[in-house]
């Protein structure tokens, strides 16, 4: 999950080689802060080597994450409803999905109530939600700043992490969480950041 969250900086490279998009030393530097943080908050299975398949299929994911983002932002889906885009996102994924359980052959039935619950919330918060306001923010913000921001994920997770299930919380995950926090921040304020260090590089030359 870690080497998924490179990301933000394929969003980068595609924006900066395909459109042009001028990336600021700001974004440079929080990308790099936030793949830190990431970082520091994995978690290894001790001296088990990662393997090689996994990560080129880790690395296909991210890029097509990347490309998701992208072309929101840069294609003619920029013009579809958020509502819209999101339903056909899902429905594509679940076209995908079908495939993968052998056209519905494999299908389990949900035992219980409590695991229905489950899913129900999978499928609305994390995925239909979830891929509604990444929309909404690719349309604001724009396609690189969104991809930053969603550094943030590891952190939510970390948190409910800590609070319902009592993971510990060591100073390593906390130094993490905080460049994470840090270039999330850098991102909100680089605009204006920028625009008044201009202003005061200015004022001093006068």
């Amino acid at each position: 999950s870690t080497i998924l969250f490179v990301y933000p900086v394929m969003v980068a490279v595609i924006m900066g080689i395909f459109f042009k998009e001028k990336i600021s030393a700001i974004t440079v530097f929080s990308i790099l802060l936030a793949l830190s943080g990431i970082a520091l908050l994995y978690q290894g299975d001790g001296n088990k080597p990662l393997s090689t398949l996994g990560i080129i299929f880790v690395l296909l994911s991210s890029l097509s994450y990347a490309i998701y983002i992208v072309g929101v932002n840069r294609s003619t889906l920029k013009n579809l409803p958020t509502t819209k885009l999101t339903f056909y996102a899902i429905l594509f994924g679940l076209s995908v999905y079908i495939v993968r359980l052998n056209f519905c052959t494999e299908l389990q039935i949900i035992p219980s109530a409590w695991l229905w619950a489950d899913v129900l919330t999978l499928a609305i918060l994390p995925t239909a939600v979830s891929l509604i306001c990444t929309a909404l923010a690719i349309h604001y913000i724009g396609s690189t700043p969104t991809a930053i921001l969603g550094a943030l994920e590891p952190v939510t997770a970390l948190f409910f992490g800590v609070l319902l299930f009592h993971e510990k919380l060591t100073p390593r995950l906390m130094v993490g969480i905080l460049m994470i926090i840090t270039a999330v921040t850098l991102i909100i304020i680089g605009k204006s950041l920028i625009k008044k260090m201009g202003m005061l590089l200015q004022m001093n030359k006068k």
